[in-house]
């Protein structure tokens, strides 16, 4: 199976492209560049793997059986850039189209980077303001089963962690000095805590083979909260 993974939901973007000879990741630099960066890091990934040739291989029908793309949660424009982008892969091409939540590719990297997939882990994204998005995510056969996420202060989310529990998340990265007052949590490498297009692939190969795939015109960025200008607005939009 072909599978061409997109993740530009927070600012650490990636590629990647995997079949039965191996998989291969791309940063995709900066949130600001990932727009600029996006197509041209697929196409390379397209013709280094050699499901295609020529000056575009992404206009060639079926370059991959499957397009992932980490839905959310993540920022406002990056998740449109590659919602956008997978969603017009998918019409074009034919191929599947599979939405992954960033909670479980978190999920995945952090106890696969471990060494230990039987543990239950609490995932946080910062969500400003001194909030955080929160979901637990336990292990479900061959995948992960997320929870409903949670919006609350972080220092609220810290203090009811019991001890022992492994966390994980971008956030960990916005509230370093907080998490380490809690010595008794078992907390993820830097590393482990941002999702990424590789183990995206692994999580969409599984929900393709059991026929779990998303209609583009029905796949949305999971963004979690409203906008600023839509929480001025009532939810109605700027």
């Amino acid at each position: 199976m072909r599978i061409l993974a997109i993740d530009t939901s927070i600012g650490s973007g990636s590629a990647a492209a995997v079949d039965d000879g191996g998989c291969v990741e791309r940063p995709l630099g900066p949130a600001g560049s990932h727009a600029r960066l996006l197509t041209a890091t697929l196409e390379g990934l397209v013709t280094e793997r050699r499901w295609a040739s020529g000056a575009a291989p992404l206009r060639c029908l079926g370059p991959a059986d499957v397009i992932a793309v980490v839905r959310g949660p993540g920022s406002f424009t990056g998740l449109r850039v590659g919602v956008t982008t997978a969603k017009a892969l998918a019409w074009a091409t034919g191929a599947r189209l599979v939405g992954v939540s960033g909670f479980e590719v978190i999920a995945r990297r952090t106890t696969r980077l471990a060494g230990r997939g039987d543990v239950e882990l609490e995932i946080a994204y910062d969500a400003g303001r001194g909030e955080v998005f929160v979901a637990a995510a336990t292990p479900a056969g061959a995948g992960w089963h997320v929870g409903d996420p949670r919006l609350l202060p972080a220092d609220d989310w810290l203090a009811s962690l019991p001890p022992g529990r492994w966390i994980s998340g971008p956030a960990l990265d916005q509230f370093t000095d907080r998490v380490a007052c809690r010595a008794d949590l078992v907390v993820a490498p830097a590393e482990a805590r941002h999702p990424a297009a590789g183990d995206a692939t692994a999580i969409a190969r599984i929900r393709a083979e059991a026929g779990m795939v998303d209609e583009p015109h029905g796949l949305v960025p999971d963004y979690l909260r409203p906008s600023y200008a839509e929480e001025r607005n009532g939810g109605r939009g700027p």
